[in-house]
């Protein structure tokens, strides 16, 4: 998933205008070398599947608002295709969609809720995460190192499970391949401030 969650930390770096709410506004390019996996295995093997982030948007606009060590969130809203993951092959994107009920809910959708910065490391945060998938939704924590030069770059990773979001994992040959329910995102995000 576009781990865009992590882009939402170069809003600490800059300056923004403010709206009438007290929220400021930021808007920041997720650059095309950044990387997101969403990784699993079955009895078998293991598969990677990760978005190609030339097909998707990758700016983003949020409203955010700093407290102390917290930044709270509104609008920051990411949809990301279940069609723009590449699992490697023809029928295991087949597989991964028809996993995530694509037909009946084609996107992921990330709502960045919150980041906390640890006081004593600052490249060090947890952001609280709401994603929805296939029609349900759960909210997570995941931890992230960040480092900032003339751009930011935020790595996390976050394990969920299938079954969280009333998936169930799929079996193929006569259930002789099942895949496990456990899931890793990975995310490794090239965050660029617009101006």
């Amino acid at each position: 998933m576009k781990n865009v969650i992590l882009s939402f930390i170069c809003l600490l770096m800059l300056g923004f205008s403010t709206n009438n709410s007290g929220f400021k506004t930021a808007e920041f390019l997720i650059e095309g070398n950044s990387e997101l996996g969403i990784a699993g295995s079955t009895n078998v093997n293991e598969f990677n599947c990760n978005l190609v982030f030339s097909d998707i948007n990758s700016k983003v606009k949020a409203l955010y608002q700093k407290d102390s060590n917290k930044i709270k969130f509104q609008d920051a809203n990411l949809s990301l295709a279940n069609e723009c993951f590449d699992c490697g092959s023809r029928m295991m994107n087949s597989d991964f969609l028809e996993m995530l009920k694509t037909e009946r809910y084609p996107n992921i959708a990330l709502d960045l809720k919150e980041i906390i910065i640890n006081p004593k490391n600052p490249n060090e945060n947890i952001a609280l995460l709401n994603i929805s998938l296939a029609g349900r939704s759960k909210l997570y924590s995941i931890w992230l190192n960040v480092n900032q030069s003339d751009k930011i770059n935020a790595s996390g990773c976050l394990k969920l499970n299938l079954s969280d979001f009333n998936l169930e994992p799929p079996k193929k040959m006569l259930g002789l391949v099942v895949v496990d329910d456990a899931i890793e995102i990975n995310l490794d995000l090239k965050i660029k401030p617009i101006k």
